[in-house]
């Protein structure tokens, strides 16, 4: 009778399929449907337990630690449990719009998208108290040892463009230059000439038409330069006491810029007037100058030379930037910026334009642009 019973009773599937959870992504069988930490652990080959922190991620919402005698009670039938078992010592926490994450171990944005489920389409960002938040970049780890918990939220990407100093942000990658300097309370009655800046690439001159694609890389910022500088008197004339190369005239004088060759005794010099510098200096332009060697190009051109002297907003003077040099009865700041191994200078290939490029390099890592 108890056979015939058995046999009519109805069958639970769900009961008879294999019981399984995920840890780190691999399939763990278990054989209760309560585990604690510790079983999951065991299960996973995970020994010593103790050394192991367990956090559970469901399906929905954030991570939160498992402990060891902590039971968990996985579903019949939906979707599965999955865990993170990692050796750590210790959990830590951050927020993400809004949610508690338990974790442990390195957390990077690959991580973080991951777990919070952040799309590809938005950004993450770092809050920071008394400074502007930071936009995560790929790669880049989220120090969770300080004290208190850090705060990260999410925001559909956006698209920077520097514009004379003026930072503009869009929500498309394609802007016109128009756009842009509309954007930036750019006067367009005036007339102006237009640098594009890319950061390795010789500075080229585009049109208020022009379509600039900010997701290229090295995109940083536009230049704006009077097509006509007057005095009251007529256009001002400046010195060409010495010639450049003739690939050297045709690139300042497409990039807008306005300069002058002056000879002070031996030494020769190409001064360049309100070049633009990064944000975050005490001034937002100045004039730089190089040093022309008279054996250029097959000698190099070293260092660079501005006036009035920078610091940093915060008043923080530049290392190796202490020393001035007169040039035509000027005092200018001599910045003590010199080539190195991987970028050794090249008779047939650097010129003016690529050590505008150092310059620039060199004036944005002193204020992380």
């Amino acid at each position: 009778m108890n056979t015939i019973e058995a046999e009519q009773a109805p069958v639970d599937h769900a009961s008879h399929r294999q019981l399984e959870v995920r840890v780190n992504g691999e399939r763990v069988p278990l054989t209760d449907h309560t585990p604690t930490g510790r079983q999951v652990l065991a299960a996973a080959n995970l020994r010593p337990d103790t050394e192991f922190a367990l956090l559970l991620w469901p399906a929905v919402g954030p991570t939160r630690e498992i402990g060891l005698e902590e039971v968990t009670r996985v579903p019949k039938d939906g979707p599965g449990l999955e865990f993170f078992a990692m050796r750590a010592d210790r959990v830590t926490y951050f927020v993400l719009d809004g949610d508690r994450y338990a974790w442990a171990g390195p957390l990077d944005l690959e991580t973080i998208r991951r777990i919070g489920r952040v799309p590809a389409d938005r950004q993450v960002w770092l809050e920071r108290r008394d400074e502007p938040d930071v936009l995560l970049q790929d790669g880049q780890l989220v120090d969770l040892d300080p004290a208190g918990v850090e705060r990260l939220y999410t925001r559909e990407k956006t698209w920077r463009l520097d514009v004379q100093g003026e930072p503009t942000e869009w929500d498309r990658p394609d802007v016109i230059v128009r756009d842009a300097l509309i954007k930036a309370g750019i006067d367009l009655a005036k007339q102006w000439t237009i640098v594009l800046k890319v950061k390795g690439k010789p500075h080229r001159q585009v049109k208020l038409i022009d379509v600039i694609d900010l997701e290229q890389p090295g995109i940083e910022r536009l230049w704006l330069r009077p097509r006509q500088v007057d005095n009251g008197d007529g256009q001002i004339l400046r010195r060409r006491e010495f010639t450049l190369l003739p690939g050297d005239d045709a690139f300042l004088n497409a990039s807008g810029y306005q300069w002058e060759t002056i000879a002070d005794g031996a030494r020769r010099w190409l001064i360049i007037d309100n070049y633009a510098v990064p944000d975050g200096y005490n001034m937002s332009n100045c004039r730089v100058a190089l040093e022309i060697p008279q054996s250029y190009p097959a000698a190099q051109i070293d260092m660079f030379y501005c006036d009035p002297p920078l610091s940093l907003r915060s008043g923080v003077v530049p290392a190796a930037t202490d020393v001035r040099q007169s040039i035509a009865g000027v005092s200018f700041q001599r910045w003590s910026r010199h080539r190195n191994a991987a970028s050794q200078w090249s008779p047939t290939h650097d010129n003016v334009s690529t050590h505008l490029g150092l310059v620039d390099e060199a004036l944005g890592r002193e204020v992380g642009a």
